[in-house]
């Protein structure tokens, strides 16, 4: 497909179940917090537990000690670069530490990664970018903003 044969699409706000079913898909999202050196975000796995993302880190980097009893945003994504489809979930709420959640991820790097954080979402939001011809079920009017 040429890049001229691609039509701009459309935004499309997502339910939160949609929202959750799609966060399920992706094995690794992006957390997003500020501290000590400004907003900070990173790569992270992670898996999606009873309303709450639960992921691990080791005790003493910069995430557990600056994202621990605070508000931060976890964001997920997919995207087709060549068809230039894809989605978006955004979740914000509480970090807090977690002794041994009852449902945690494999770490995908070595190290002591023994400490689980969980976050506690209080706001889910998501869109879809659709193709120029497809028709989803929402309206035109229902846009994502930030």
């Amino acid at each position: 497909m040429q890049k001229s044969d691609i039509q701009p699409g459309r935004l499309v706000v997502l339910s939160d179940p949609e929202c959750w079913d799609l966060l399920r898909t992706q094995p690794v999202g992006r957390i997003a917090w500020t501290g000590l050196q400004g907003v900070s975000v990173i790569p992270v796995n992670f898996v999606v537990a009873e309303g709450a993302i639960v992921l691990r880190t080791t005790p003493y980097s910069l995430l557990a000690r600056d994202s621990a009893d605070r508000e931060v945003a976890f964001e997920v994504d997919w995207f087709d670069a060549e068809t230039h489809e894809g989605w978006s979930v955004l979740l914000r709420g509480r970090c807090q530490r977690v002794h041994r959640a009852t449902e945690r991820p494999e770490p995908w790097v070595t190290g002591a990664r023994v400490l689980d954080l969980q976050v506690d979402v209080r706001s889910v939001s998501g869109r879809r970018i659709v193709a120029a011809g497809d028709h989803p079920h929402h309206s035109d009017d229902e846009f994502f903003t930030a």
